[in-house]
């Protein structure tokens, strides 16, 4: 899971170096309008992207354990540890949530820096 996490931090990184720099152009500026157009469309299926994940993951986690304990299989230890398999998963996931919200305001500030001067 470590790495997983440590790949996508380095991917970020990695997008976010290039796309500053392309920000520090002024002839670049002048299609200001359409990187903001650009940039609330990404906001947005972020947004719509991140609560489906979550209801996703929600309404399948009541299901599957619904489902397993009237399983002949069923047993608490195993039912614990897919829990905590469950629980780090959606702090996996947050965190890359969290990582593309902190990679899509650190753009939208870029924007309204070079706005404003």
């Amino acid at each position: 899971m470590k790495e997983i996490l440590d790949q996508w931090t380095k991917t970020m990184g990695k997008m976010w170096d290039p796309w500053q720099k392309m920000m520090t152009d002024l002839d670049f500026m002048k299609g200001q309008v359409k990187w903001s157009s650009w940039l609330a469309a990404m906001r947005s299926s972020y947004d719509v992207n991140a609560s489906w994940w979550q209801m996703f993951m929600d309404q399948t986690e009541e299901v599957f354990f619904k489902t397993f304990k009237e399983s002949p299989f069923y047993n608490q230890a195993a039912e614990d540890q897919m829990r905590e398999y469950g629980v780090n998963l959606r702090k996996a996931y947050t965190m890359q949530q969290d990582s593309v919200k902190e990679y899509l305001d650190r753009m939208e500030s870029l924007l309204k820096d070079k706005e404003g001067s």
